[in-house]
């Protein structure tokens, strides 16, 4: 089998040159590395790992990138496809990242795609260029070309796309030739995309799956160069990779004989209009979180009405971490969106959507403002690109944080599905 691929890489790699011309050193080494790449990529089980986005800007004309936020996914490779959820989700989507998260610079391919396509397409040129030294270890490095004509490297920037030619570099380590490192430069653009250039850079490192060692993607970077000159840049890590088990759990303990049989599961929904009183379980600290957090909060007093209690004191909602938009001026401040969530209690569960009566974002940035002067006391609220639904927080201070037991006070909204009595 390891022969039929050497061969067949063997074969890609020469079309490169003149049929008639002996293959040369570096022809045989590039198809020895797409062999070893494509091995790899074609064991690679379906897995899961945990991606941290940290995005920012730079304006036109300055020297210094600013902040915007960060985004936590889970990103699973099934199948061949990049799926992308929440962390906490019970299931991943085929639904397009950029969707997910909203405005902003984001990326994709960077699992499994651009590996395959620069590699094992076709339609990559290479030119080697010797050894150097990447992280203490010895890499070959070639240089390659995808031409926009051949490139299935897609981009998209607001509801405008069209592919991207590009060129740049890949590593792959000496001895093992797997792949250490991936750089891509966009430099071919067609002219209805408002972009002027684009830089990536991938790196790979071993990981256990499974107890199955793998080479998969450690760290992203990219920088996208707009037309005026400013620039977005995403710095990306992967961490907690694991083999993806789709819909099964598992049972480490049989229940005792004499234990009662679990109560089958209801979905339960909530009245509208019914007053949510919770707290905060953990401190919440802006200058960790992401979008996408989930954050949890426990009831803190029965939630009745009509002599039901619909949410019982200590049941338990999740909401998720939407936008997070930090300034200095002309106080320091933070406002954060909670996204609508789940709730759980014994067998029950169903979705939360509430409103947020206490604390009131109104009166919240009237303390703030207190001893601003009045001409200064306009405060935008940047959080347009938040969830539908989502209810907006301020907190004091350049990436503020909220302790362990913040009350709040909520009313719900209404949810699809039949309530239960």
């Amino acid at each position: 089998m390891l022969a039929l691929a050497v061969f067949g890489c063997l074969a890609a790699a020469a079309q490169q040159y003149q049929p008639l011309d002996p293959l040369r050193p570096e022809t045989i080494l590039l198809a020895r590395i797409r062999s070893v790449v494509s091995e790899n990529l074609a064991r690679l089980p379906d897995f899961t790992c945990v991606e941290t986005i940290e995005r920012s800007q730079r304006d036109p004309g300055s020297r210094r990138f600013r902040f915007l936020d960060n985004i936590r996914l889970e990103v699973a490779l099934v199948e061949g496809k990049e799926l992308y959820a929440w962390p906490g989700s019970p299931r991943f989507e085929e639904r397009d990242l950029r969707d997910m998260v909203g405005g902003g610079a984001i990326g994709t391919g960077d699992f499994a795609l651009h590996a395959r396509s620069i590699y094992l397409s076709g339609s990559a040129r290479f030119t080697y260029q010797g050894v150097e030294e990447l992280r203490g270890r010895k890499v070959h490095v070639f240089h390659y070309r995808v031409p926009m004509s051949e490139s299935r490297y897609i981009m998209r920037i607001e509801k405008t796309e069209g592919p991207v030619g590009y060129q740049g570099h890949v590593y792959n380590d000496a001895e093992t030739l797997e792949i250490a490192r991936i750089e891509i430069h966009i430099d071919e653009i067609p002219p209805y995309l408002p972009l002027k250039e684009g830089h990536k850079v991938i790196d790979y490192a071993p990981m256990d799956i499974g107890g199955v060692r793998h080479v998969l993607p450690v760290s992203m970077d990219m920088t996208l160069v707009g037309l005026n000159g400013g620039e977005s840049r995403n710095r990306a890590v992967f961490s907690g990779c694991r083999q993806y088990q789709g819909a099964s759990r598992l049972v480490f303990e049989d229940p005792p004989p004499d234990a009662p049989a679990p109560q089958p599961p209801v979905q339960w929904a909530l009245p509208e209009g019914l007053e949510v009183r919770m707290r905060l379980v953990e401190a919440l600290d802006l200058a960790k979180a992401a979008m996408g957090d989930p954050v949890v909060f426990e009831v803190t007093r029965d939630a009745a009405r009509g002599g039901t209690v619909w949410l019982p004191k200590g049941a338990r909602v999740t909401l998720r971490m939407d936008h997070i938009a930090c300034r200095d001026y002309p106080v320091s401040h933070c406002f954060f969106a909670l996204a609508p969530g789940t709730f759980f209690f014994e067998n029950k569960s169903g979705e939360f959507r509430a409103e947020l009566v206490l604390p009131d974002l109104a009166r919240s940035m009237e303390l703030l403002l207190r001893n601003v002067r009045p001409q200064l006391r306009m405060i935008p609220v940047e959080m347009g690109q938040a969830a539908p639904g989502s209810a907006i927080l301020l907190v004091s201070g350049q990436r503020g944080k909220l302790p362990g037991g913040f009350s709040t006070v909520w009313r719900t909204l209404n949810t699809r599905g039949e309530q239960q009595p």
